[in-house]
């Protein structure tokens, strides 16, 4: 799955552009960047650590200073940034990534410079598909198959997602809060007003309301099984009460 960073407003006063991106494990990621000064503000939400907070500031290659922003000290933040410096090197501003320079082994995707590159600009279509194994041997290059490839695709996105029992202990919580939250609230409309019409349209809102706070706030898939659940009960007790009462 690829993800994609998102321009934001920048928190910190002075930066000018800001960037988020959250990973397949729930980590969230950003990057604010002070032209003036050639700044670069890193900071990374680690959620196996209850969203913990850790940030650096990095000038022309350099680090400035590292910090845990959660409790506001100090803290040598390396081995909290690497491992998400893939991630990094995606930033979609050249001069961001400039300013960089390295720093916790964060570089821009490679171009091909000089012949290679206008090679691959004259003829794309022959690079794309029949790539040069001349000097294979030489760097000890093995190239994997289509097979191979589509296999290790498979693998990395199963991963990213995690086992049935990590993505169902993600949202289990979430969704008991929305089934609990609806359930009382639709008691709660019903010993109001006594009616089978309001309570129907109430469940209904709230089943598209369960919907939209999965897809908007939580940045995650929908459960489709809690809102087609609101929205049967919510039908049925609209019929019963508009036919019947």
């Amino acid at each position: 799955m690829k993800q994609v960073w998102r321009k934001q407003k920048p928190r910190t006063p002075g930066f000018i552009r800001a960037f988020i991106l959250e990973t397949p494990l729930g980590d969230v990621l950003e990057a604010e960047f002070n032209f003036h000064e050639r700044l670069v503000r890193l900071a990374v939400e680690i959620k196996e650590e209850k969203g913990r907070l850790y940030g650096a500031t990095v000038k022309n290659g350099t680090v400035q200073g590292e910090k845990d922003i959660t409790s506001g000290r100090a803290y040598p933040v390396f081995r909290k940034i690497w491992p998400f410096r893939e991630y990094f090197s995606t930033l979609p501003d050249k001069d961001m990534l400039a300013c960089i320079g390295g720093a916790y082994e964060i570089y821009p995707p490679f171009v091909p410079d000089g012949p290679e590159k206008v090679r691959s600009q004259r003829f794309p279509l022959e690079s794309a598909l029949f790539p040069s194994t001349r000097y294979d041997s030489i760097f000890g290059i093995v190239r994997e198959t289509r097979f191979q490839r589509w296999r290790r695709e498979r693998r990395e996105a199963r991963e990213a997602r995690g086992s049935l029992w990590v993505r169902f202990k993600r949202r289990v919580w979430g969704d008991l809060q929305d089934i609990c939250l609806g359930i009382g609230f639709g008691c709660l409309v019903y010993y109001l007003y006594y009616d089978y019409v309001v309570l129907g349209l109430t469940l209904g809102i709230l089943g598209m309301a369960a919907g939209l706070l999965d897809f908007l706030v939580r940045k995650r898939s929908v459960l489709m099984t809690k809102v087609l659940s609101f929205l049967s009960f919510g039908s049925y007790f609209f019929y019963n009460g508009y036919v019947y009462f």
